[in-house]
């Protein structure tokens, strides 16, 4: 029985490509450079904060101590978090359904711990169960170690957890963890980028499908036993 899905959040809870676009252009403009078009920003997402600024700052030709320009990125977060961020169309149905089916809701995001916390805390209250963003110590996705580390706090076996995003590093997390991979086609990375999960939905509520047909094959596979 599926007991716990974990998410990406940017790009498959929440739609927040406008918030970091005008974040980026708003850090770059703090030190002086030019608007970067979207495209040139949102191809560096996926790999937390400082990696994002690093990609950006080499589309913009300069270049600035990492730690200074996050902070200075960061702190538009701590004033503002969601002003730009919404939840796609059917993701707080999808997660009220999981939670009446006392199934677990966790987030597991690459972007900043505190970031992560802010955006969902404000876009999807009441909605998720746990929340965990990039925190120091712990290696991004797709190394496994993160959603290793929720399955056994949670007491979940492999089996019984999915993992849902919309880039390819989220199908390989999964993989690396032993779990099977959910991949939506409505966020950053479109349909090429999920092809090889496990499943591929094209709307929040699909994922309830998903869940009730493994819980049914499982079902029947032990009344086979």
């Amino acid at each position: 029985m599926i007991k716990l899905i974990a998410f990406d959040m940017d790009g498959t809870l929440t739609d927040s490509g406008r918030l970091i676009v005008t974040y980026i252009n708003k850090t770059l403009a703090h030190y002086g450079r030019p608007a970067l078009p979207a495209g040139q920003i949102l191809r560096h997402v996926g790999h937390g904060g400082r990696n994002l600024l690093l990609g950006v700052m080499q589309e913009s030709g300069f270049s600035a101590e990492i730690e200074e320009i996050f902070a200075v990125y960061d702190a538009l977060y701590q004033k503002d978090p969601s002003g730009l961020v919404t939840a796609y169309g059917g993701v707080r149905e999808m997660l009220q359904t999981l939670g009446s089916r006392k199934i677990r809701r966790v987030v597991l995001s690459n972007r900043p711990h505190n970031q992560t916390l802010l955006i969902c805390g404000a876009v999807l209250p009441d909605c998720l169960d746990e929340i965990y963003g990039q925190r120091p110590g712990i290696p991004m996705k797709p190394d496994p170690t993160a959603l290793q580390m929720i399955l056994k706090e949670n007491g979940i076996q492999r089996e019984e957890c999915l993992y849902m995003g919309d880039m390819h590093y989220d199908v390989d997390v999964a993989r690396n963890a032993g779990v099977r991979s959910v991949g939506c086609v409505w966020g950053l990375g479109g349909e090429e980028q999920v092809q090889a999960a496990d499943f591929v939905i094209h709307a929040p509520m699909e994922l309830i499908g998903v869940i009730e047909k493994l819980n049914k094959e499982e079902h029947h596979a032990g009344i086979q036993i």
